[in-house]
């Protein structure tokens, strides 16, 4: 090892050690969760942060039978999945109409979707909840989906926003040669373009629609149409004490959205970082 680069280890490592430090709070709760999931109750009572003696899946058993984890599962993922997909594509067709149309009107109208990032839901939740009484969509998915997709397009607009823009004009040109038209061009080069603010798009918000529990609680009255993160708090009720069963609704409850980031993790830098830059 050269000198010099000794000494950029040395000036480095503590950066390094702080970044190490830091993940590993982080990740401390994340690692007692799964252990907990994996034991009996007895055995977190006596031994609350050790490796479990006699790993048991009848946690997550009881867990999906007794919470009925497979209705809410499923209606978790009807309400991001159709919620994220309507937000997708209109937040798209938005940021490309602001892209090809630089107009004073058009960039106010970018300001105003964008300016929404900064409303908190909390505080839009009560006229939104007075909108959705008046159009008979309490105890209805529909209601619940078009609030989620409310708060979710002004993000999306920016980010893709940010990220068409640095579609090549002479990709766009070449196309309009060959005579793609407008939505062509929309189909063909700015959407499939824009995967990573999309991808991204995805993780932020989606993560946020999954893990809500705010909005579902408000406007779901049905037990049936409960969502995960309802769920589990009445489970967490059921089972006050059982810290091996509630660990493990939880750990069920947080897969998909690490599956979500897995999947996904090979476009999430590139459309942070297109987002950052703009």
């Amino acid at each position: 090892m050269t000198r010099g680069r000794a000494l950029r280890l040395a000036r480095r490592a503590p950066v390094n050690l702080l970044l190490v430090l830091i993940s590993a709070v982080m990740a401390y709760p994340l690692i007692i969760m799964v252990i907990t999931a994996f034991k009996s109750n007895l055995e977190v009572l006596q031994n609350p942060t050790g490796l479990p003696h006699e790993p048991t899946v009848e946690n997550f058993s009881t867990t999906w039978v007794e919470a009925g984890f497979s209705n809410l599962f499923a209606n978790s993922i009807l309400l991001t999945v159709v919620s994220m997909t309507a937000a997708t594509v209109i937040s798209a067709l938005a940021a490309y109409a602001v892209v090809r149309r630089l107009t004073r009107i058009g960039s106010a109208v970018y300001l105003l979707i964008a300016a929404g990032i900064f409303l908190p839901m909390q505080l839009a939740l009560v006229p939104q909840f007075r909108v959705v009484r008046e159009l008979g969509l309490v105890d209805n998915y529909a209601g619940v989906i078009l609030i989620y997709i409310a708060g979710a397009i002004p993000f999306g607009v920016f980010l893709m926003a940010a990220f068409m823009r640095q579609v090549p004009a002479e990709i766009v040109d070449a196309a309009v040669i060959d005579g793609a038209g407008y939505f062509q061009l929309f189909r063909a080069i700015f959407f499939p373009l824009a995967r990573p603010a999309i991808a991204t798009f995805w993780v932020l918000q989606g993560v946020g629609i999954w893990n809500d529990y705010l909005v579902p609680q408000l406007l779901l009255t049905d037990p049936d149409k409960r969502t995960l993160t309802t769920g589990v708090l009445y489970f967490k009720a059921q089972y006050l004490a059982d810290w091996g069963n509630i660990m493990a609704a939880v750990l069920i409850m947080s897969l998909p959205v690490l599956v979500l980031f897995v999947l996904a993790q090979r476009y999430f830098v590139s459309g942070l970082y297109a987002g950052a830059v703009k």
